[in-house]
């Protein structure tokens, strides 16, 4: 019996989605989505690396040549 109603609840899920479908345009959405939060990703890192950059003018150039010592030394 549980599993009657559980297929009825399913089947009309199915259908009020292929329904909103139908009335709405949903495609696309995922990729839209998708580079819409690469955009927003992309433009917080930027952010905080100005921000880096504002409060700690030598941290990038320190990092770096920190970096490029370790791997010179390793050669």
């Amino acid at each position: 019996m549980k599993q009657f109603f559980k297929s009825i609840g399913d089947k009309a899920r199915n259908g009020i989605a292929t329904v909103k479908c139908k009335l709405a345009d949903c495609k696309g959405d995922l990729a839209v989505n998708t580079i819409g939060g690469i955009i927003i990703a992309v433009v917080i890192i930027g952010l905080l690396i100005v921000a880096i950059n504002a409060f700690f003018p030598n941290f990038f150039s320190t990092m770096f040549g920190a970096m490029r010592t370790k791997l010179n030394d390793l050669w």
